[in-house]
């Protein structure tokens, strides 16, 4: 579930289609704490659809997810399993910067324990006997800095107080599900649907444009290729993103990892190293202007 304190810029950040405003300033006008958080929300949110559009969602560096012990000497022992993940950063499914400090650490047992079994079949491949999870990342608010305020409400506290500031924090969650299957379409932003592999119906005009581009240059005939699925890609769906009311935070995850654990029931898993497995490069990725720059150096390494 959402939080409360979370749910407000959750509901905004998702919204790419409404235009943005900011404040309007003129000598004698009176502003209040709403013009405050409009200013606030133009530039943080202009910042979000800025890297949303432009540069996409994913790991842009670290955020390894790693097994503490890697290893153990049979697969018949219950170890205690710690999931790692490693510092880094990332743009969420949203656009939004995660920045990780220092490495999280989740009780594998611990977390299996507080979990039902309705919901842990999710991810339950009774035939494969095996249990998936994902592991997902997602900016988050996180109110602090608590001080007294005027009681606007009658009775409502003796001291009633609000936080001051709020500070950027990230989400990490295990989410049980089924790996779905390979998905190689093209997938520029997070919240929409992939671009369509079929190529789009051109006019004449631009057939014989491209047509010439090809005869004189193959990468740029390939890149307006590329361009000319971009140009239909929202037609469908606009630029309104996929996520309803109640699954706000759909969207907004990036996916870190996906986890294998080897067990044919649900209410005794038997937690080992040896039984679980990691995937780290089922993620999406941000690729850096430096890091095509580095590649096409290296191209023939």
């Amino acid at each position: 579930m959402t939080d409360h304190d979370d749910l407000p810029t959750l509901e905004q950040d998702d919204d790419l289609a409404e235009p943005l405003r900011r404040v309007s300033y003129e000598a004698g006008m009176m502003l209040g704490l709403e013009a405050t958080r409009d200013e606030q929300a133009y530039h943080r949110r202009r910042l979000n659809r800025h890297q949303y559009w432009l540069h996409g969602f994913g790991t842009v560096a670290g955020l390894h997810v790693r097994l503490e012990p890697e290893s153990h000497e049979n697969d018949t022992d219950t170890v205690n399993v710690h999931i790692h993940v490693t510092p880094g950063i990332a743009l969420d499914g949203l656009g939004r910067e995660v920045l990780v400090h220092e490495t999280y650490c989740i009780d594998l047992q611990e977390w299996l324990d507080a979990q039902t079994e309705a919901t842990l079949a999710e991810g339950f491949a009774l035939a494969d006997e095996q249990l998936w999870l994902k592991v997902t990342l997602r900016h988050r608010d996180c109110p602090i800095a608590r001080q007294p305020v005027l009681s606007r409400k009658l009775n409502l506290s003796t001291d009633p107080v609000q936080p001051s500031r709020t500070a950027d924090s990230v989400y990490l969650e295990l989410i049980p599900e089924l790996p779905p299957a390979t998905e190689t379409r093209f997938t520029p932003w997070g919240s929409h649907t992939p671009i369509s592999d079929a190529e789009p119906t051109l006019t004449d005009d631009e057939n014989t444009y491209l047509n010439n581009v090809e005869g004189t240059s193959t990468e740029m005939a390939e890149r307006l290729r590329l361009h000319s699925r971009c140009l239909r890609g929202l037609d469908a769906r606009g630029v309104a993103t996929e996520n309803v009311s109640d699954e706000l935070e759909k969207g907004a995850r990036v996916l870190l990892a996906r986890l294998r654990i080897n067990t044919n029931t649900l209410t005794d898993i038997l937690v080992n190293p040896e039984r679980i497995g990691v995937n780290n490069l089922v993620r999406p990725f941000v690729v850096t202007a430096s890091q095509l720059a580095w590649l096409r150096d290296h191209s023939s390494d």
